[in-house]
């Protein structure tokens, strides 16, 4: 099972941490899909977006990947045609759509988080780290 992965930069670190977020025909966000382990109780949950496929009972199919910033942000809407994906591993099937959401990520929010972001003085860094020591 894959982990959802997961894009950061040096500067901005968890507080812009991006990933490819997926939406539901409904324009809902779908909750983290949830494996039972078959040896018993428990299992894994992932919100990593290839495996909402619909092959499993327990995971919808997709309707469109956007990327998303831990921040709130999110981007464009890239629908999946689902008549050409067939039954096609999605991970294949749609990577390069996927690659467009971490495009946009990193060349657009992150440029614009970045263009907007104010230094701290020197004088006021210096304070924190005695505050923090």
């Amino acid at each position: 099972m894959a982990e959802r992965e997961t894009w950061t930069t040096d500067e901005f670190g968890s507080s812009h941490e991006g990933s490819i977020g997926v939406l539901l025909s409904d324009g809902t966000v779908p909750e983290p899909a949830f494996f039972p382990l078959s040896s018993g109780a428990g299992g894994q949950t992932t919100s990593e977006w290839s495996v909402y496929d619909g092959s499993f009972s327990l995971t919808p199919k997709a309707h469109a990947l956007r990327a998303v910033c831990s921040c709130g942000w999110t981007g464009t809407e890239y629908p999946l045609d689902w008549a050409q994906i067939g039954e096609q591993n999605l991970r294949v099937a749609a990577g390069d759509l996927a690659e467009e959401c971490e495009t946009e990520w990193w060349d657009g929010h992150t440029a614009t988080v970045e263009k907007s972001a104010v230094a701290v003085p020197e004088d006021i860094t210096d304070l924190l780290r005695l505050v923090s020591e």
